[in-house]
Formats: structure tokens, sequence, C-alpha cells
């Protein structure tokens, strides 16, 4: 293609107009997101994040919290810990919240009666499960599924978490 003695050839317009179309349409928020690669405690017991830009933050801690543990990443880029808190009594911290952190904040917050054995991200990071239970001498395993974005249960299981019969498939990244 020649326009008054320059010449420009068709490819490289093409080219500039696919770029100039993507950038249109890719908000610029997606290119700069930050994308969370690691949780861990901080020396006051406080969960920090690390992103994928080197950057970190550090969450608030719960009242009476002394340290995390579990933290997971989920596909979907949430995170979560197990909240520790002292028990009188007990000389050890047990988990007593689990905390579900998205975008810069706390996305919810789930607590039961009992204390979390553990818990998974599943379906992507669209629910949750967990196990509960008594610090000790639990005699069947509790265990339930719940929606992150409500905070709905969708159901729930007891039975024996060291077997794999007759377990829900969403129960088996769950342990003691």
């Amino acid at each position: 293609m020649t326009n008054m003695g320059c010449r420009v050839s068709l490819p490289s317009v093409q080219n500039f107009l696919l770029i100039l179309l993507f950038t249109a349409l890719v908000p610029f928020a997606a290119w700069t997101q930050r994308v969370a690669v690691a949780v861990s405690s901080t020396e006051s017991g406080a969960a920090q994040i690390t992103f994928s830009d080197g950057s970190k933050t550090a969450v608030p801690k719960e009242p009476g919290q002394v340290s995390i543990t579990d933290a997971v990443i989920a596909p979907d880029g949430s995170v979560g810990w197990l909240a520790e808190f002292s028990i009188d009594g007990v000389g050890y911290p047990v988990a007593q919240e689990l905390i579900l952190w998205q975008a810069g904040k706390p996305i919810r917050r789930f607590s039961d009666d009992q204390f979390f054995y553990s818990w998974a991200f599943y379906a992507r990071g669209a629910q949750v499960a967990y196990h509960v239970g008594p610090l000790h001498g639990e005699s069947k395993s509790h265990c339930e599924l719940h929606d992150v974005a409500s905070g709905r249960l969708v159901t729930q299981w007891d039975g024996d978490l060291d077997t794999r019969n007759n377990r829900p498939a969403w129960t088996l990244g769950l342990t003691h």
C-alpha cells in the first residue's frame, strides 16, 4: 500500500489494529492485578500475604488470635487460613476460625462450637469444606461444605475420614 511515497505494509497495519483492539477489550486492572503466591504468619501471629510482584500485606488479627495455620491459596486467587487462639487449660493454640480473604479484604469467616481439624477449597475456590470436632475423643468426623459467596451450608457428612469408602468426594482433602 502506498500513500504519497510512504510505504506501509498491510500486515503491520493489521498487527497494530489487533493490538489496539486487545488493549481496548482487556481492562488495565487485569494487567496490573496482584496475585497471591504465599501466606505466612508474622511474628505477632497475623497472616501475611505475599503477592507475585513481591509486595506483602499483613491482615489484622482477630481479637485473641495468637497464630495462623493451614494457609491455602485457591485457583481463583482466594486465600484462606485457620486462626488459632489460646484456650485456658490447653497448652497449645487451637484453630477456632476459618478466614477467607480476597482482593484486599476478608470475604467470609466460619466458626463452630468445636475446633477445626482441617479444611480445603473445593470447586476451584467457590466452595470450602472443613472438618470440626472436639479437642480429644472424636468418635465420628463431622464435615461441612459451604458456598463461599453466601456462606450457605451446601451439605454435611458424619463418618470416618480414615477410609475412602462411602466418603463424599468433597471430603477427600480433609484429615484429622
